[in-house]
């Protein structure tokens, strides 16, 4: 098997699974219980908090992070949090036209609860920051661009962002759903100058079913559920231990370095191989990308047609986002630059550490047997 689909989902690594089967087992009391065994469970959690505040670069002892579910949950928590804790300021926000499809289903939603709500055009993976110098004004609330495009690779300069905003709106809180950054950059997620972070576990070899949003210093937001009280009463509800803890092994054992140097020289030696041998697929590359996510073009052959000849030969990857897999029109890719019709036949790679040049030599083949086969069928 061949796995090229990392941005979908990863492989839980060994020591992530050992730690939730161990705390599953031996420390399954409630942290919110007043007795010995729920104080070892609550120094668990506290000790998981601190691990990926520290990853993230947190240097505030303010600053927060609370635990959720996933990175959906995340943004949903961030966007409609900083909101319904500024009822009264403007009503005029801003996304990306290129965000994830939790985060796009935000804005259409606000849509229709009276915000005034405007995209960012992000083509070639560029911000349009001259809109955005021409458009940010004091009425502006809340604005909400993802660090590392989920379907292109790009990164996107949320310092930048960061800048303009504190000239022209800095009443606004800025979020930036990080879960394709988190633990795939160098640069602590921290100093992008973001008050609001989303990421997930299962992105970066923990299980699916952990996540969490960074809160920085002195931000507010106000919770979507009501309940028990727990994660300081902003995401109320029995903390999913297991995973958690999981979440924190994962990231403890993530060297940042030595997975980025091993990925770009999987992904460079990839690139390398198309561009010798099928000079025909194209290679659709922001100015500024992520060596995580590749995606690429093909000649005229339907991405699902290829997905299934791939998957048939035990070689996994994607034809953009999991989560919208299933619909037709690809706006992100629109967003970027291609038609209709080149959207219709893109795919794309992503790797992680355990990826290899074995592999990519493997996927060029098939893709290149492929590409033969499909062609000659029409």
């Amino acid at each position: 098997m061949i796995y090229f689909d990392n941005a979908a989902t990863t492989k839980v690594s060994d020591n992530a699974a050992k730690k939730a089967f161990e705390v599953m087992t031996e420390f399954y009391g409630n942290p919110s219980s007043v007795h010995d065994f729920g104080y070892e469970a609550e120094k668990l959690l506290k000790e998981a908090r601190k691990t990926i505040l520290s990853k993230l670069g947190s240097v505030d002892r303010n600053d927060d992070f609370i635990f959720t579910s996933c990175g959906t949950e995340a943004n949903n928590l961030a966007i409609f949090g900083a909101l319904g804790a500024r009822k009264h300021g403007g009503k005029t926000v801003f996304f990306s036209d290129s965000e994830h499809a939790s985060v796009y289903a935000i804005s259409k939603e606000l849509e229709k609860n009276g915000y005034n709500v405007r995209y960012i055009p992000t083509k070639n993976g560029l911000l349009d920051l001259d809109f955005c110098k021409n458009n940010f004004t004091k009425d502006t609330v809340l604005i909400s661009c993802m660090y590392a495009n989920n379907e292109t690779g790009a990164v996107y300069d949320i310092n930048a962002l960061d800048s303009l905003r504190k000239k022209l709106c800095p009443e606004a809180v800025l979020h930036t759903d990080a879960v394709q950054a988190f633990c795939k950059t160098e640069k602590p997620l921290c100093r992008c100058g973001a008050d609001l972070i989303s990421i997930s576990g299962h992105k970066v070899h923990a299980p699916k079913g952990s996540g969490g949003l960074f809160i920085k210093a002195k931000t507010r937001i106000t919770p979507l559920l009501l309940g028990g009280g727990q994660e300081k009463d902003i995401r109320p509800g029995t903390e999913a231990l297991p995973a958690i803890c999981a979440f924190a092994q994962a990231v403890l054992e993530t060297d940042e370095k030595s997975n980025i140097k091993t990925v770009e020289q999987v992904r460079d030696h990839l690139v390398l191989m198309l561009s010798e041998k099928l000079a025909q697929v194209k290679i659709n590359v922001p100015e500024n990308f992520s060596p995580f996510v590749l995606s690429l073009t093909l000649p005229g052959i339907k991405s699902e047609v290829m997905l299934r000849y791939l998957s048939a030969k035990g070689i996994y990857v994607s034809a953009g986002s999991a989560c919208t897999s299933k619909h037709r029109e690809n706006r992100v890719l629109s967003a970027f630059g291609l038609d209709f019709k080149n959207a219709d036949c893109t795919i794309r790679l992503s790797f992680c550490e355990y990826n290899t040049k074995d592999e990519a030599d493997e996927f060029v083949k098939a893709l290149s047997d492929g590409i033969s086969s499909l062609v000659s069928q029409k």
